[in-house]
């Protein structure tokens, strides 16, 4: 979810390790959930993630959000 405007990021597009909201258009890091693009001042969770055998995996009790500096 966005953390400027609470819509899913899912919708979004995605362009190196940048996903940018729909509706707002701000960006946030994949890698690290901080904003990288105005509106949002606030990161979004991550989740450790790998991929086997084509299938990804995504550990979802493990979300991080480190603090924006």
């Amino acid at each position: 979810m966005c953390s400027h405007a609470e819509v899913p990021l899912s919708e979004g597009d995605v362009e190196g390790c940048t996903i940018e909201c729909w509706l707002h258009g701000s960006q946030f890091d994949l890698r690290t959930g901080k904003p990288t693009g105005p509106p949002a001042t606030e990161a979004v969770p991550t989740y450790e993630t790998r991929i086997s055998d084509g299938d990804v995996y995504v550990a979802v009790q493990t979300a991080t959000q480190e603090p924006v500096k």
